[in-house]
């Protein structure tokens, strides 16, 4: 782990606890190696979780888009960066670059956050949270985290139920659960036969512990076996009420190796 200028950086390896059947680091497992270093990022640097729970608030991702160009596999290591951009409005952008052993980029992300209150829901103006211009950075990926569209015909895959384990600390469901669910809802053969190469999610309301969430692809989204390359659609939806609790996209393209 390490601090430069504002930005943090954590070094990880590539352990049996993070590879998918295929051998090499999945999305699920490389959402929650982000998550950890904006955690340790945001400790150190003063607004982590106890210093939001002192001021009786807490964060919230609403948007995420990761790109990655080459998936490390076991025994590999990966440096991951992240630092905060100048608040937009309400908003907070976090990015990211994920690099390989030679420090050679082979990915990038980048994420926009509120400050809520815990009593209230109520959005906190960023301003007022702190001084921004000592902590964060004009350095910029690039990348954006675009809306995706509700609308259109969906197909039913699955369904959840919001168990314990599903929750971070904060009592929410953890952010990378809904990645979980969806890859957990498609076919295995397509898991061996596609490479993802990019992922983007709205989280659009709160999923709370019992909830039945169902998955559903759009069926618009590209079909695999007429394309070598495409993008998929998901939602989540909260069977109880209706309620459209997430989309999602994937960009992919068959397997070279």
């Amino acid at each position: 782990m390490s601090k430069t200028s504002n930005s943090w950086e954590e070094q990880f390896k590539i352990t049996s606890l993070l590879v998918n059947p295929l051998g090499r680091l999945g999305l699920f497992g490389l959402l929650n190696l982000l998550q950890e270093t904006a955690w340790m990022h945001a400790e150190k640097f003063g607004f982590g979780m106890k210093d939001m729970e002192s001021q009786g608030l807490f964060w919230v991702l609403t948007r995420q888009t990761v790109e990655i160009s080459k998936w490390p596999s076991f025994g590999n290591e990966v440096h991951i960066r992240t630092w905060l951009r100048p608040p937009e409005g309400a908003f907070v952008t976090r990015d990211f670059t994920i690099l390989d052993s030679n420090k050679q980029e082979i990915g990038k992300a980048t994420t926009s956050w509120l400050a809520l209150d815990r009593h209230t829901r109520k959005i906190l103006p960023i301003q007022k949270l702190r001084n921004w211009e000592d902590i964060t950075s004009t350095e910029n990926t690039g990348l954006s985290t675009d809306k995706i569209s509700v609308a259109g015909a969906y197909t039913k895959l699955a369904k959840y139920r919001v168990r314990n384990s599903d929750l971070d600390i904060n009592q929410h469901v953890n952010n990378t659960k809904y990645a979980q669910w969806i890859l957990d809802s498609i076919p295995y053969s397509l898991h061996k036969g596609l490479r993802l190469k990019s992922y983007t999610v709205n989280f659009l309301a709160e999923t709370h512990l019992g909830d039945e969430v169902q998955i559903d692809r759009a069926e618009n989204s590209c079909d695999p076996e007429t394309t070598n390359q495409g993008a998929s659609t998901y939602r989540g939806i909260c069977v109880e009420d209706q309620r459209i609790l997430f989309t999602a996209k994937m960009n992919w393209e068959k397997q070279h190796e």
